[in-house]
């Protein structure tokens, strides 16, 4: 996250409980902005509203991002204490401009929340020079650990907005967690609750095998599989749900044009291909989300776009076959 000067937490849990924990800074009738681009944006919905604060949500069509316009309107129109977005949207495949908002709302609000659990170690991500001031992600997603544990960092500006008077609950109280870090970071030992210390000794290997790479290549390799998968559906005439200027390195919605969705996959998972059921309410069993995360490589790409070749051909969609490897293996052979 390039974040060197903030201070790191690790909480039991996934990602969400580390959405939680944010209202760790939210006192009573504080104002939140959420910015969303799907169901993953949407959760911080679900969250405030459990506690005494005010929000208001800010929500783009499927595969669309919230106009940059709309959100300075709405900040011009009170305080919010707050402000929340998600940098990729995992129900949609798409990525939100984090770097360009965060400069442009920077001196409008006290706290800028960036979800990043789908995107921390694949996407850019330079949470403190781009003045974010929490950034979240979870174990399992680009950072390829197993599920459990919820990882952020807070810059000092949101350290000192937490105390005794927040709203959060017990579990999620990030001041009750802080002296814990403290402690971590000093070598020195601490409790608040039990931790999952194997995943710990997952997660260091992962940092080790991350740095090994370094994060730069890692990130370019995630868009070059990204870009290759995405040339194999384009060539073969299948719609992708994000629109072109915000498509992550992470996440691509492909669109069925009529074809069963539980049928596909089940075709796709039984030729050892698993992909994801599509899960925006607008397009519920219309498409479905190719994950290419972690430790993805061309022969994932290449793989993936047969099995879907020869899916749309059992269920009856009338495509060149092969013309989608051949788009994908052309992409992919500019970078070896």
């Amino acid at each position: 996250m390039k974040a060197p000067d903030y201070t790191p937490f690790i909480l039991p849990g996934s990602g969400t409980i580390g959405m939680e924990s944010i209202t760790s800074l939210l006192k009573k009738g504080d104002n939140v902005l959420i910015i969303s681009s799907g169901v993953f944006g949407d959760r911080w919905k679900s969250i405030f509203e459990r506690y005494p604060v005010n929000y208001k949500l800010l929500r783009s069509a499927p595969g669309e991002i919230v106009n940059e316009d709309a959100i300075m309107e709405e900040l011009e129109k009170k305080h919010y204490k707050m402000v929340t977005m998600t940098h990729v949207e995992t129900s949609t495949g798409t990525r939100f401009p984090v770097k360009k908002i965060a400069e442009m709302i920077r001196n409008k609000t006290d706290i800028i929340v960036v979800d990043a659990v789908a995107s921390a170690a694949a996407e850019e991500l330079k949470v403190q020079d781009w003045g974010i001031d929490v950034c979240l992600t979870g174990s399992q997603k680009a950072l390829a650990s197993p599920p459990g544990a919820a990882l952020l960092v807070l810059s000092p500006n949101a350290i000192s907005h937490l105390s005794d008077n927040s709203v959060s609950g017990f579990y999620t109280n990030l001041n009750s967690w802080l002296k814990v870090m403290d402690n971590f970071e000093n070598n020195k030992s601490g409790y608040f609750t039990t931790l999952p210390v194997h995943l710990i000794f997952s997660l260091e290997k992962s940092f080790e095998l991350i740095k090994k790479e370094t994060i730069e290549i890692r990130v370019q390799r995630h868009e070059m599989v990204a870009s290759s998968i995405r040339e194999g559906i384009s060539k073969i005439g299948m719609e992708i749900m994000a629109k072109e200027n915000c498509r992550s390195n992470t996440v691509t919605a492909m669109m069925l044009a009529g074809i069963n969705m539980n049928d596909f996959l089940t075709y796709c998972i039984e030729n050892g291909i698993e992909m994801a059921t599509g899960i925006i309410p607008e397009f519920a069993g219309k498409y479905v989300r190719i994950g290419h995360m972690g430790w993805i490589n061309e022969n994932d790409a290449i793989s993936t776009i047969a099995v879907i070749e020869r899916a749309l051909i059992k269920f009856g969609k009338p495509i060149d076959l092969g013309s989608g490897l051949n788009a994908t293996q052309k992409y992919l052979v500019k970078f070896k």
